[in-house]
């Protein structure tokens, strides 16, 4: 019996440590306090857009704030001007542009910094012919924006995005696109909800 009861002592003291090392290590702070998990870190924003008219930027500008996130300005180095209001005059820059080849890239100024240290990017512009203007190509291949996640939205009087955002994602596969929308319009509050669609956390209630 006394060896029995020895055994058994010797048991329950084994299962003791084997329980007792199981458990997590406890992390402490200098201070000796429990260190609590790190708390999720939210997507860095940045409101990246082409505006001819200025009706593109006043929506970027209004995202910008609701997200916190940074506003980019795409800007070509040499500015389209007004004759590019003729909207079907076939000697505008504008219009050869867009109907000429799918390879035409306006040269644009490159003033982004740490394009990298952004996670999402809010992308606009205004119907060209159907199409994005080129200069939003010229933004797309002067920074790597692959792996990251890019949310298109449009300005324009009627026509909707559905043919420019495929034309983007064609030439872009390695960007996640996700489902973009014509914003122009838009109050506050269905700004705010087209941004927790997209997945980015408005910050201004």
């Amino acid at each position: 019996m006394k060896h029995f009861k020895h055994t058994l002592f010797l048991l329950v003291s084994l299962l003791a440590v084997l329980a007792s090392c199981s458990k997590d290590p406890v992390v402490k702070t200098p201070s000796g306090e429990d260190n609590p998990p790190a708390e999720p870190q939210e997507a860095k924003v940045l409101v990246a857009c082409f505006s001819f008219t200025g009706n593109t930027k006043a929506v970027a500008s209004s995202l910008a704030d609701l997200s916190g996130g940074t506003l980019y300005l795409i800007e070509p180095e040499t500015p389209y001007g007004n004759e590019n209001n003729t909207y079907y005059d076939e000697s505008t820059r504008a219009y050869k542009e867009q109907y000429g080849p799918a390879s035409t890239r306006p040269a644009i100024k490159k003033s982004l910094d740490n394009p990298d240290t952004y996670d999402v990017i809010l992308l606009g512009f205004p119907i060209w012919y159907g199409k994005a203007p080129r200069v939003v190509f010229s933004f797309l291949d002067a920074y790597s924006f692959k792996g990251k996640t890019i949310v298109p939205f449009i300005t324009s009087g009627s026509t909707g995005i559905p043919s420019a955002a495929s034309e983007l994602k064609a030439a872009y596969p390695d960007i996640t696109w996700k489902n973009g929308d014509r914003l122009n319009g838009k109050t506050a509050d269905q700004l705010k909800s087209w941004l927790e669609a997209a997945g980015v956390k408005a910050q201004i209630k």
